[in-house]
């Protein structure tokens, strides 16, 4: 599947991707299969950029997908071709 990822509201992650904004190709359906795609890809930087210790998108960074706020379970959710996914920091909020 292809989805848009948008990670200029967090710099950590841009320093680590290099790049803002970008399509990307993953295997799965959901936030936590393309998180767990990322980890193997970036690495333990990425991993602590934005996981918590439960190993779930950390609280302080918001993410959007097409322009809707992930709220509860957020890792459980079902992602759709084409879909765009935005992180942000919390004071982005």
């Amino acid at each position: 599947m292809k989805v848009w990822v948008n990670f200029r509201g967090v710099p950590i992650l841009y320093r680590t991707l290099k790049r803002k904004e970008f399509e990307v190709e993953f295997c799965g359906s959901t936030l936590r299969d393309l998180i767990d795609d990322f980890v193997r890809q970036y690495g333990e930087p990425f991993k602590k950029a934005v996981l918590d210790d439960n190993g779930d998108v950390d609280i302080e960074i918001g993410v959007l997908r097409n322009d809707s706020y992930l709220m509860e379970d957020r890792m459980e959710t079902v992602l759709k071709e084409g879909d765009l996914l935005a992180f942000r920091g919390a004071c982005q909020r």
